[in-house]
């Protein structure tokens, strides 16, 4: 009888479907041979042989391996023997608890649940990973009959290991589990962690649940100190569990109450105030559900808003506001709009309010009076909102020199936001007056990339070479703003320059890498050259290069893809000097290449996925390129993944699973 004495003679078993070749090969004296062949049953149909030759290797060995097979053939029989090597595992250094407990959840069944639940009272006594497993296992499972054995468990772990026991009990979502974790989270404790871990468990029993029966103190109390603690997710998280009962809005509500009373009241410091505001923009109809207080609670919202000290409680206050009171907000937030710190903020809300105050809007944006705040919150309200009504207005206040900066910056953004064609000559005009401010300038020529009139496209190629630094960036930024030839080769000169020494500076090839990306077909030959100098880029700008040729459908972007994937490293890049940019020895683009082909993952991709099969690259990229090559599911495609497993000379899990899937595709069954 034929037997197998290398990785290529396991391929053609496979493939012919040989089980009992297969089962000779757990024998092998290789061990390469050996493993792979035990592993490879995993895939077989379960046949009698296959399975009998596993228990024996699960007795003789390669264990792991069999272990693995047996789950992968979700084999019920090897319940038992996998139960009794999992306990004998506990202090073992063999370190079977991996595959074993693998194992267990692919079988799944009430035996494995039996069998996991009789070890909970040695998880306390177990080493660090094997109880980490068996408790991920039990989360797996969703096992309720794990938890009256884990509540046990968890006052041994405590304070220092419970958070995993913890996580299981929320995984599995058991409301008996619910008193324990509220009084977890009512409890102080020694770090914010195991709070958080019982909050969020308790966030994931259903809603159907909750309240849960918890009879004293109740629930809304034992959740008010994680809603006060200083950790955000922990707040969060409180604060929904209290908002789903009406009882924990009223105590949502009086948080709010006690902070307007008094500013430094610890049962209502500012960050659980935010979380209050934060969560009644989240679900406004949750507390505007029979509230008889609707206008006190309004009133309440505005009072934030207008008097909290700190920055963090006004701006949740008024979107807070926003969603909860609507339209009667808006004279709330326009007076809002002074707020430096939150103008821009509010204006966004004010914008998106079911009817935006225009008339309103106009009045304070041109009210030369009001402070330049609110000017500026109005213009970028306007702007958002993108009504034409306000595009007179805005034009004159850009003609208007005496304005404040800020107002015509506001102005600048609004116009671009409109993406008012009238608007590009005035908007050139400024962006190539040197006499103006560099910022205003800038955010002129940002402007004129959103709006894309080709005619302004020579005062934009102009900015991108400005000495002014702040000008020359959003210029080339605003150059994806045009999809013609002239600025796409405008921005591959940027990032030619780069390579050069004292050339382009970094931000800018990257702000034109980024541009060209966005600028569709006329960059493609620009691109298509740049990969040319791709050696003597930086490692950034090589990713950033690879992402825009990835994003390009044609033929000759995938041909561009793959040369750049499998031409060998270049002696300049195979060593790096201090300055070069580069984090690796390796042709900077070239995994950043193999990885968008298989990403891709299109027929024509064949042919350069195979040849990267062929060089030294990193095992993960080899294995990416398999499965886009599975994915493509040619012939062809499945013919080079054999050829590249055929040479192999060690298998992992992911050369198996390539072969069960193109055994699968032709027909081909490993046993009856």
């Amino acid at each position: 009888m034929e037997q197998a004495s290398s990785v290529a003679d396991l391929v053609r078993m496979r493939m012919d479907g040989d089980v009992a070749g297969l089962c000779r090969a757990t024998r092998s004296e290789v061990l390469d041979v050996r493993l792979s062949a035990t592993e490879m049953l995993g895939g077989s149909t379960g046949s009698p042989e296959a399975v009998e030759t596993l228990f024996a290797c699960l007795r003789r060995g390669p264990r792991w391996q069999a272990a693995k097979a047996l789950g992968d053939l979700r084999e019920h029989g090897a319940v038992p023997e996998l139960l009794r090597m999992l306990a004998e595992s506990r202090h073992s250094r063999e370190q079977l608890d991996e595959p074993v407990v693998d194992a267990l959840v692919a079988i799944g069944g009430p035996e494995v649940v039996r069998g996991l639940v009789d070890l909970c009272d040695q998880l306390a006594t177990g080493r660090g990973y094997w109880t980490v497993r068996v408790l991920d296992a039990l989360a797996a499972l969703r096992a309720p009959e794990a938890v009256t054995p884990l509540l046990a468990a968890l006052w041994k772990y405590l304070p220092e290991r419970a958070e995993r026991v913890v996580r299981t009990l929320g995984a599995i979502g058991d409301p008996r589990a619910a008193s324990a974790l509220l009084v977890l989270a009512h409890s102080p404790a020694p770090g914010t962690h195991l709070r958080r871990a019982a909050v969020t468990a308790l966030h994931a029993l259903p809603d159907a649940d909750w309240p849960p029966t918890h009879q004293w103190p109740p629930v809304e109390q034992l959740l008010r100190p994680p809603q006060l603690d200083p950790d955000p997710e922990t707040a969060r998280l409180a604060t929904a569990l209290l908002a789903r009962t009406g009882d924990g809005r009223d105590h949502l509500w009086d948080v709010l109450r006690r902070a307007s009373r008094t500013p430094h009241d610890p049962e209502a410091p500012p960050h659980a105030v935010a979380a209050v505001c934060a969560h009644i923009a989240a679900e406004p109809d949750l507390f505007d559900v029979d509230v008889p207080e609707r206008d006190e609670h309004r009133a309440l919202l505005r009072h934030h808003l207008r008097e909290s000290k700190a920055p963090t409680v006004r701006r949740a206050a008024a979107g807070a506001l926003a969603s909860y009171a609507g339209a009667e907000a808006s004279e709330a937030l326009l007076a809002a709009l002074d707020d430096a710190p939150l103008s821009d903020t509010v204006a966004d809300l004010v914008a998106r309010l079911p009817e935006p105050p225009l008339r309103k809007l106009l009045d304070l944006f041109t009210g030369t009076d009001l402070s330049v705040a609110q000017r500026c919150g109005a213009a970028r309200a306007l702007g958002a909102i993108g009504h034409p009504v306000a595009a007179s207005e805005l034009l004159s206040a850009l003609a208007d020199d005496t304005a404040p900066t800020a107002v015509r910056t506001a102005v600048v953004d609004a116009l671009g936001a409109l993406r008012l064609l009238e608007a590009a000559a005035p908007l050139a005009t400024l962006a190539d007056d040197e006499e103006e401010p560099g910022t205003l300038r800038a955010r002129a020529v940002r402007a004129l990339g959103l709006i894309g009139d080709p005619d302004t496209l020579p005062v934009v190629l102009a900015c991108a070479r400005s000495p002014h630094e702040a000008v020359r960036g959003r210029a080339v930024a605003a150059l994806g703003g045009f999809p013609v030839p002239e600025a796409a080769q405008a921005l591959g000169e940027f990032v030619t320059l780069s390579a050069e020494p004292h050339g382009t500076e970094p931000d800018i090839a990257r702000a034109a890498l980024h541009a060209l990306g966005r600028i569709g077909a006329p960059a493609l030959p620009v691109l298509v050259a740049l990969a040319d100098i791709a050696d003597d880029l930086s490692e950034d700008l090589a990713d950033r290069l690879v992402t825009a040729l990835a994003v390009r459908p044609e033929a000759e972007a995938t041909a561009v893809l793959g040369r750049l994937a499998t031409s060998p490293p270049t002696r300049k890049a195979m060593s790096t000097r201090p300055g070069e940019g580069r984090l690796a020895t390796s042709r900077p683009a070239r995994e950043a290449a193999s990885a968008a082909l298989s990403e891709r993952a299109t027929p024509e991709c064949v042919a350069p996925l195979a040849a990267v099969l062929a060089t030294d690259m990193w095992l993960g990229i080899r294995e990416a390129a398999v499965r886009a090559l599975l994915k493509i599911g040619t012939d062809e495609a499945h013919e080079h993944v054999l050829a590249f497993c055929r040479a192999a000379t060690h298998f992992y899990g992911w050369h198996i699973e390539a072969l069960d899937v193109i055994a699968e595709a032709r027909g081909v069954r490993l046993g009856p």
